[in-house]
């Protein structure tokens, strides 16, 4: 009796059956957890650091800073991050909405912009395909 070397034909597309149907499960997954970290790393950080450093200066002065006192004041605005543009979409003395726009070559478009605002509530205004707010800020 000869002894076989090697592998079958069908035992080769065996295992290519098994790793496309793992990669089908795996790559979905991977890909949410990715867009998950981007926006972390990209839009809620700095979002929530310019907050604070807008409250810093409320605490110190008694007012939000006027938008051309926010760069000498040290305050990000208008600046991007990643994939991702933040922006200080309305402010007055009292109070202060930020955003943080995804770029439009970006495929993480289910959640849209995220908003954040004086009062701490976290937003998106735009999001689809079953997500809220709560589930995009998290």
């Amino acid at each position: 009796m000869r002894k076989q070397i090697g592998f079958t034909l069908i035992e080769l597309m065996v295992v290519l059956a098994i790793v496309g149907i793992i990669s089908a499960v795996a790559f979905p997954a991977f890909q949410t957890y990715s867009d998950r970290a981007h926006r972390a790393d990209d839009c809620k950080g700095p979002l929530l650091e310019i907050a604070v450093l807008m409250e810093e200066y409320r605490h110190a002065n008694g007012k939000y800073p006027p938008v051309g006192v926010m760069s000498v004041a040290g305050i990000p605005y208008d600046d991007v991050r990643g994939n991702y543009t933040l922006e200080v979409s309305a402010r007055t003395d009292s109070s202060y909405t930020l955003s943080c726009t995804l770029s439009a070559t970006d495929v993480d478009t289910d959640c849209g912009p995220l908003t954040y605002d004086n009062f701490g509530r976290r937003d998106a205004p735009s999001a689809k395909n079953g997500r809220t707010a709560e589930t995009c800020w998290n």
